[in-house]
């Protein structure tokens, strides 16, 4: 199985949502419970210094995970109960790291319901190989966010 670190960042008005995204042995990313719930007012470098945290604890080959409490740790960073609550007015992009490699993928939101509900990817990546100065990771996340609808 190939590994690759990777988290997911959503994007609400005014905070920043930071999960780590483990990879199920079966394939497949699932939510853990590390999360980080920041101000948007955070600086490059600390939103820098937690995307690595997270990739640095993500993990592959998973081969069961606790569903619940990942799910209950998400309620409490975002303080939405519902579905619909937590996909209103957000975000989200997944940051993938493999041998160096930085891809950021933009998705849009779907809403939570029709054919395309959930956050669908775009097929648009921003790349970059790992970086000399780490404020370069936060510039490239804010601006996937910006570009992702």
């Amino acid at each position: 199985m190939k590994h690759f670190d990777r988290v997911g960042i959503y994007e609400y008005p005014e905070k920043y949502i930071i999960v780590t995204i483990d990879t199920l042995k079966e394939g497949g990313g699932i939510h853990t419970e590390n999360i980080s719930s920041v101000s948007k007012e955070i600086g490059e470098i600390e939103l820098s210094e937690l995307v690595l945290k997270h990739l640095n604890l993500s993990k592959s080959g998973v081969e069961s995970y606790d569903f619940q409490k990942a799910g209950e740790e998400f309620i409490k960073a975002t303080g939405f109960k519902t579905i619909k609550a937590q996909m209103r007015n957000s975000k989200y992009v997944s940051i993938d790291r493999n041998n160096g490699i930085f891809n950021v993928s933009l998705t849009k939101n779907g809403g939570t319901s029709g054919p395309k509900k959930g956050y669908q990817y775009t097929g648009e990546i921003i790349e970059f190989k790992s970086p000399k100065e780490i404020i370069e990771i936060g510039i490239k996340v804010k601006k996937g966010l910006e570009l992702s609808e």
